[in-house]
């Protein structure tokens, strides 16, 4: 009889037992619920977001992802610039402008929004290359017209007349005479004061009454009378 008792008491205290574990659990699982196994994480790759897992299988593919996201190099943008050459003068915006390479001057033009008005046209076109290829650093002006200082100079051929004589010298030797004679339709002013008589005033008055015919025509020019003439008639000719 007190071994039944006995054996009783054991069973009861068994399923004692694992009812309170099976209570235990249930507090367990109602006060300290489980962390949720699967949860979702973003993480910028390459300027986009992306979904990551962080099960195995995505915690391994996320770690594969990392190492080439942060294997790569980051690259800024960077203004690509082969050519930079300054441009001033007789355009409309000048300034440091970047171009390609192989770029020439009238491309340097276009970035300075062209020409602008008083731009020394004729000096351009005549001394200036504008399809020449542009190297880097380089400085450019376009001349206005004023920059460009241009004289024109009138030619004056002046007509040397020799005359060679003979003469015999008391030692029977024989010598040559050469003289120079100014041209009255082509001499300039300063020639012109060189006759004997002839001052600036007078100078201008006979390269006004241009042309002339033959040198006695000189006689029409107001301020040249026959005694005038008559001194430097041999020095002149036509």
């Amino acid at each position: 009889m007190e071994q039944f008792k006995d054996k009783n008491f054991l069973i009861f205290l068994s399923i004692s037992f694992v009812v309170g574990l099976l209570v235990g659990a249930c507090m367990v699982l109602l006060f300290f619920p489980e962390p949720i196994c699967e949860c979702e994480e973003l993480q910028v790759v390459d300027g986009e977001e992306q979904e990551l897992s962080v099960d195995v299988v995505g915690q391994e593919t996320q770690t594969v992802e990392e190492k080439d996201t942060l294997g790569k190099s980051v690259s800024l943008p960077v203004a690509q610039c082969s050519v930079i050459v300054d441009i001033a003068g007789a355009v409309k915006s000048p300034g440091v402008y970047c171009l390609d390479e192989g770029s020439t001057i009238i491309d340097a033009v276009y970035q300075a929004k062209g020409f602008t008005d008083g731009i020394a046209q004729k000096f351009v076109s005549m001394s200036m290359n504008l399809s020449s290829l542009l190297s880097d650093h380089q400085k450019i002006y376009i001349p206005f017209q004023e920059d460009v200082y241009c004289e024109i100079k009138s030619l004056q051929y002046i007509d040397q007349v020799v005359n060679a004589g003979n003469t015999t010298n008391s030692g029977g030797s024989t010598t040559g005479n050469t003289t120079t004679c100014v041209n009255i339709n082509t001499a300039s002013l300063e020639e012109l004061t060189q006759l004997d008589g002839v001052g600036e005033s007078t100078a201008q008055k006979i390269i006004d009454a241009r042309p002339y015919s033959e040198t006695s025509d000189i006689l029409n020019v107001s301020g040249i009378g026959e005694a005038t003439y008559e001194k430097f008639k041999d020095d002149i000719c036509i």
